[in-house]
């Protein structure tokens, strides 16, 4: 990407005065979110070969599975939230421990803690409820990376929102360095929130979106999308006060709920309850664009498309949140790419980029795609499929949002 590429990428076309201003000084410990994974009831698995959607809940029993996330800002305390948010009974939690990971699913020795709820070590989350843990003392740096082990005592079918987890053999091993016979797999997420009492952050960012900004593409567990490429930016900024929570959802739209509920539908739980929200930024649009190739009868036109985006900027704004988005990156020669679609989606950047409602816009489509035919992202930034960024892709994406909004 050429330096004055770059430098138009970096630049936000409209931001309000006071935005992002540096967040008063904390009277009390306040919770500020720390990492997130939005619940979902039917989020799909895709097989890059196929574009396949598989649907099938996984169904455990008697084993271990050891959740592996990474906290964006320091902490003093942490709690752990889970979901049983989609759950028709409830969840038993046999037994849970938290440590620092050494990689490969194995646990660095001596960081291990007892996870307790009201001072037991195991629970029952109710049917359709979030659960929180007690709090855990534990001064961890920024970027500490984190093993949650959680032993299902019972037949439990998992959350459908898959994430790249580690399951033992029969047994609870959730107090062991490694599980025994461990298997890396794409399971429901039982952890879907960290929350810590932070030495210095006081605000959150929520990156709302879809599979593009949960990181489908960059290399499994290392924490590379766009969201966390953002984290290690702002961990390295000693004048920062902000944390970022990723609420991307794969497939997830606008204005339909499946597959996953949509971004109007959720907003309230993935952005507005995230302790200490201060700010969102959104990238939405793509799955809206291409479903209405895949599936007609859900087919959405650009004026819809943004009146979603007025909703959500209104939304934001009555509970003093700053409203940013990012244009809608290109994806000729992706599964559900045609020309009407693309017509659609030249008229909602042209709208993002002249409009001034939202309080900025970072040009993730300037960013990504190719100059020689802008409608295609770039070789050398997607995975393979046209669509979702690689490693390189979620690193241009960060690098393209303007830090100095947010430390100054």
């Amino acid at each position: 990407m050429s330096r004055a590429t770059l430098c138009r990428a970096f630049t936000l076309l409209l931001v309000t005065s006071g935005s992002f201003a540096q967040p008063a000084v904390l009277k009390d410990e306040a919770w500020v979110g720390a990492w997130g994974f939005p619940p979902t009831s039917a989020a799909p698995n895709i097989a890059p070969e196929t574009n396949r959607l598989d649907r099938q809940l996984v169904t455990f029993n008697n084993v271990t599975v050891r959740q592996i996330v990474r906290i964006a800002v320091p902490s003093n305390k942490i709690r752990l939230r889970f979901s049983n948010e989609f759950g028709d009974k409830a969840l038993r939690l046999g037994s849970v421990h938290v440590a620092l990971s050494a990689g490969d699913g194995t646990n660095v020795p001596g960081s291990d803690h007892l996870v307790t709820f009201a001072g037991q070590s195991s629970a029952s989350v109710p049917a359709n409820a979030p659960f929180f843990s007690d709090v855990i003392p534990w001064k961890l740096p920024a970027l500490a990376t984190l093993s949650i082990s959680i032993f299902i005592p019972e037949e439990t079918v998992l959350p459908a929102h898959r994430v790249s987890a580690w399951i033992s053999t029969t047994g609870n091993f959730t107090d062991t360095t490694a599980l025994p016979e461990a298997q890396l797999v794409r399971i429901g997420a039982l952890v879907s929130a960290v929350d810590v009492i932070s030495p210095n952050a006081g605000r959150v960012i929520v990156a709302l979106g879809d599979s593009i900004t949960e990181g489908v593409g960059s290399t499994v567990n290392a924490f590379h999308s766009w969201p966390d490429r953002i984290a290690d930016r702002l961990a390295a900024s000693p004048r920062s006060l902000w944390s970022i929570v990723n609420a991307g959802i794969g497939s997830n739209r606008l204005l339909h709920n499946d597959p996953g509920k949509g971004a109007l539908a959720r907003f309230d739980r993935d952005v507005l309850s995230v302790p200490n929200v201060g700010a969102v930024l959104m990238l939405e649009g793509i799955n809206d664009i291409g479903y209405s190739y895949t599936n007609p009868s859900e087919s959405v036109s650009a004026e819809e498309i943004i009146d979603a985006y007025r909703q959500v900027i209104a939304r934001a704004h009555s509970h003093g949140l700053t409203a940013f988005a990012g244009t809608i990156p290109p994806f000729e020669d992706s599964h559900y790419y045609d020309l009407k679609g693309e017509q659609v989606r030249q008229t909602v950047n042209h709208w993002l980029r002249s409009s001034h409602e939202f309080d900025g816009i970072i040009d993730f489509d300037l960013v990504l795609r190719d100059d020689a035919h802008p409608t295609r992202v770039k070789a050398a930034l997607h995975r393979g499929d046209h669509l979702h960024p690689n490693d390189a892709g979620y690193a241009a994406m960060a690098d393209a949002v303007d830090l100095t909004l947010i430390t100054r």
